[in-house]
């Protein structure tokens, strides 16, 4: 295979996970359009003069709506449409189409006294929290009719929806509580204890933390959404009364009412450990709602007792005045855009799982410990910040804990820094192309059925298909090499060359299926071939050749108690040089038959494997509030054969661990962002560096 035709080096810098569509009473942020021209528009509900006023993002320019009784809040459906009001006073909403500013319809709001409004992920439902009924109304956003009714706490009034559209949280003023709501059941699933008179909300733009503020105790909680768990109080001004959070993620700014004061909060997981106040900046008076232009620019304040808005400078702190109606408060931003997307398919090396681990810590039991740092999973942790720590895995898989699919935060497609509007992640820990195809699989329909909602809502740029795994039974083969190692027995290579050789035969006609269900479901939802990339992924190896082990082979001790990679030094080799090799290649072939792209990843870890010589274990100078770098660390877990005592589950052996992910993602930015008229292409990490720095080669 004659490889390097064409090379082009890529340093990636992973970015946080793009906005889709933040909402929450009164405050909406919808992503940066892929349009030149206007920035979008601020929408500013003014209760006592029954108007919302539009303030063009580019000029400053302001134009007026009438609307219902008492406009309290107000929200913009994610692809930029269509802007929903909350009408306090006469118990109704007002929907209005962006594109000519125009009212086109004033429906009820199937309760008492709306106060929030916030839109799912796809805008085909909105939420309004209703104060005086304690309930919240689903409206279907077609036809503009409440289809559901869902009972909550007490004067019910901030609202917003996770960006990846799973729940909706909703602050319960006079009941001190945030309730949560499945939203597509609307099921009311979770209560939540907060600070006093909790009001506005707003998710960070990955979907991991929601911030709550609250106006009676002058603080901010923060909840974590995997776990509906408070984990942080934050002290701000008085009378806190709005928050948003920025597009990228890093900083999160919070309006306070009794001191014509806005509070700029560090959200950023890269420099602070726990959000923290950054700098105070002055408004208006009685500053109430809170936005963020689209592209991240300016934050723009509803001052309620002075008919105003201010516009913040995010660069430079500096602030201006756009003159509004009477009492401002809900407000919200957005602009027309096209709904992108990227999606990854497959089984668990590209669905997260292991992404809990950031690198491999001492194996001995280390109860209540971060692991020296490599647990992600860790919360509240004692005195020290490494001790006595309390653990929830949801905090990295979320909710697909639950159902095992284990889809982490960090998976290659999250990390992956793609120009598009949501990357989607539907692969499930154990499928294999069966369920891509028509099988279900923990209770989740088969992914190219999951695709198909995909397709139908928006446009596709990117199809990544790992798949072939588990129809060949890697997983087995590693496991079977471990038992071998353990019990002394034969070479685990002579008992599974020939169960391997089959596999490679059946995956290459699974796998070729499996593509061609994709194209079905593209094309079924308008997507032509030339509309998207499609690219099929390998596997690297999770082991580095016997001769790169730096335990002796001979001392069992350190190779599975210390280091984690119980094998012969020959089952090493068969397994980096032979199995690993044989599947890129197999996966290649099927690719070059089918017409897709293929992007292949079988050295990506080199130097980097479970117990490569070149890579190092977390030490005692290290903690998950100053973790192991990435460019010493080994990028895959441990190899077991049976569970190992606080180390997680066992399903998280041999695969990509936070940093392989990380080196995932990097790669898969570099195979999009090459415009070039190869199909194939290799991924190599760059020696001494980290997981963000990688090569892309293209090959024959």
């Amino acid at each position: 295979m004659a490889r390097y035709l064409l090379k082009r080096t890529a340093r990636c810098v992973v970015a946080g996970a793009a906005v889709v569509g933040l909402a929450v009473a009164g405050v909406a942020v919808v992503a940066p359009p892929a349009v030149a021209g206007e920035l979008g528009f601020a929408y500013v509900a003014n209760s006592q003069s029954d108007t919302v006023t539009t303030i063009s993002v580019s000029t400053g320019g302001t134009a007026t709506i009438r609307v219902g009784g008492g406009p309290s809040a107000v929200a913009i459906s994610p692809d930029g449409s269509l802007a929903y009001v909350a009408n306090t006073t006469s118990d109704s909403v007002s929907a209005i189409r962006t594109a000519t500013k125009s009212v086109v319809a004033t429906f009820a709001s199937g309760g008492s006294r709306p106060a929030g409004v916030a839109f799912n992920a796809l805008g085909t439902r909105a939420f309004v929290t209703n104060a005086g009924s304690d309930t919240v109304s689903t409206i279907d956003t077609a036809t503009h009719g409440v289809v559901a009714l869902t009972a909550v706490g007490k004067s019910p009034t901030g609202i917003t929806v996770t960006p990846d559209g799973t729940r909706a949280y909703v602050s319960n003023t006079n009941s001190n509580t945030v309730s949560v709501l499945d939203t597509t059941t609307t099921a009311h699933v979770d209560d939540i204890a907060v600070g006093t008179r909790p009001g506005r909300l707003a998710a960070t733009p990955d979907s991991s933390k929601v911030l709550v503020v609250n106006t009676g105790s002058g603080d901010v909680s923060v909840l974590d959404t995997g776990s509906n768990r408070r984990i942080q109080t934050v002290a701000v001004g008085a009378g806190p009364s709005g928050v948003a959070v920025a597009p990228d993620g890093l900083r999160a700014y919070v309006s306070n009412g009794a001191d014509d004061t806005v509070t700029v909060l560090d959200t950023d997981p890269a420099t602070t450990d726990s959000i923290a106040v950054r700098y105070v900046v002055r408004v208006g008076h009685r500053p109430t709602g809170v936005a963020i232009s689209p592209d991240g620019d300016k934050v723009y304040v509803s001052n309620s007792e002075s008919g105003t808005t201010s516009v913040i400078d995010t660069a430079t702190t500096r602030v201006s005045t756009a003159d509004v109606d009477s009492g401002p408060t809900g407000i919200a931003t957005g602009v027309p855009q096209t709904l992108t997307a990227a999606v990854s398919l497959g089984d668990s090396f590209i669905s997260g799982v292991a992404g809990r681990w950031q690198g491999n810590g001492v194996r001995e039991e280390l109860r209540g410990s971060d692991v020296l740092g490599t647990d992600r999973a860790v919360y509240r942790c004692g005195p020290l910040g490494t001790d006595s720590c309390k653990n929830d895995p949801k905090i990295v898989y979320g909710r697909s804990y639950d159902n095992k699919c284990l889809r982490s935060y960090s998976a290659q497609i999250q990390a992956a820094d793609l120009p598009v509007t949501r990357r989607i992640n539907l692969a499930c820990s154990g499928a294999d192309t069966s369920n891509i195809i028509n099988t279900p699989l923990k209770n989740e329909p088969p992914q190219s059925r999951q695709l198909a909602l995909v397709a139908r809502d928006y446009q596709v740029k990117l199809v990544v298909l790992n798949v072939g795994g588990n129809d060949i039974g890697f997983r087995d083969i590693i496991k079977s090499c471990v038992i071998t190692y353990l019990r002394s027995g034969p070479r685990c290579r002579g008992e599974k060359a020939t169960a391997f050789t089959n596999g490679l035969v059946r995956a290459e006609t699974n796998v070729a299926l499996a593509i061609d269900k994709v194209r079905e479901v593209m094309a079924a939802a308008g997507h032509h071939r030339d509309d998207y990339r499609f690219v099929l992924q390998s596997y690297p190896s999770p082991v580095p050749t016997g001769a790169q082990i730096r335990y002796p082979e001979a001392n069992g001790y350190d190779r599975y108690q210390v280091g984690g990679c119980p094998v012969y030094n020959s089952d090493a080799d068969w397994v980096r040089n032979v199995v690993v090799p044989k599947i890129a290649d197999s996966l290649e072939y099927v690719a070059d038959q089918k017409e897709v792209e293929f992007l292949d990843v079988r050295d990506l870890f080199s130097g980097h494997e479970v117990c490569a010589r070149s890579a190092e274990q977390a030490t005692d100078y290290d903690n998950h509030l100053k973790p192991q770098l990435g460019d010493k660390a080994e990028w895959a877990r441990f190899l077991d054969a049976t569970p190992f005592v606080n180390q997680g589950d066992t399903d998280e052996s041999v695969h990509p661990n936070y940093y392989g992910q990380q080196a995932l993602g990097s790669c898969l930015t570099a195979f999009y962002e090459y415009s070039g008229d190869k199909w194939n292409h290799l991924c190599r990490n760059v020696p001494g560096k980290g997981a963000k720095h990688v090569v892309l080669d293209q090959i024959d």
